[in-house]
């Protein structure tokens, strides 16, 4: 009897798993991320950004950014300040990344997981404009207009294993995230604010990412401008060209 009843309260509470997850649809998921995506960046756009990361016993690092970007695949970041870095590049094309540094001949290859000058961001984080195309997105709570997607990489070759996103719904952008490694471990959060308006749409114009694994590290990142383009040549993302 003990065994039948056992049975029963599993199936009940599966049934309640079940049915919480079911009045998320899979549409609402992939429109929250594709919203959260927009939210961040346009599909053609120019931009600066300031960025300073501070870990504890070293000396803080500050850079000023110049961005070009075109879809979802194609950017380029050089650095304006401090004067030392002024005229290193990274160049996102696809899933490959390069550092070009003036004094060296050849671009460098750089692995998405690795971290961006120095930063708690990992390269992917600041050069890829989208999640939609790496992470496959579910719902999975919500308290009032704040929606929690959890996003699962499709390719092994991403930075994370899982990304944990809170999103305003009616303001369509994000709030807080919480990055995982492959192990499940907690790796990184995530805080967006300062929503205010940029480049025709409203974005969060501050973010500050914390970095678990090493205690008091942080980096935070503003966007100083944004405007949307309607165009970009393609030779711009040009490996060949980053000396230009």
């Amino acid at each position: 009897m003990k065994k039948i009843m056992f049975v029963m309260a599993m199936v009940l509470a599966a049934a309640g798993l079940f049915a919480a997850e079911a009045k998320y649809s899979k549409e609402l998921a992939n429109e929250l991320l594709k919203s959260t995506d927009d939210s961040m960046y346009p599909q053609i756009f120019k931009s600066v950004m300031s960025m300073k990361t501070i870990r504890p016993g070293r000396k803080p690092l500050s850079y000023t950014y110049l961005i070009h970007s075109k879809g979802t695949d194609k950017a380029l970041m050089e650095i304006t300040s401090p004067a030392r870095d002024k005229g290193k590049k990274i160049l996102m094309t696809g899933n490959n990344l390069w550092m070009y540094v003036p004094a060296v001949s050849k671009p460098v290859r750089l692995s998405k997981k690795d971290s961006f000058m120095g930063s708690s961001f990992s390269n992917e984080d600041l050069m890829n404009s989208t999640m939609a195309d790496d992470y496959e997105p579910v719902i999975k709570d919500n308290k009032g207009d704040l929606y929690l997607l959890e996003l699962t990489a499709k390719r092994p070759d991403v930075a994370y294993a899982k990304i944990e996103i809170w999103v305003n719904r009616p303001l369509l952008v994000p709030t807080e995230a919480s990055y995982y490694g492959i192990s499940g471990k907690l790796m990184k959060k995530m805080v967006f604010d300062k929503v205010g308006e940029m480049a025709g749409l409203k974005r969060p114009l501050h973010m500050k990412m914390e970095d678990i694994l090493e205690k008091g590290a942080y980096t935070e990142v503003d966007f100083i401008s944004m405007e949307e383009l309607k165009s970009l040549p393609d030779y711009k993302f040009d490996q060949t060209q980053m000396s230009k």
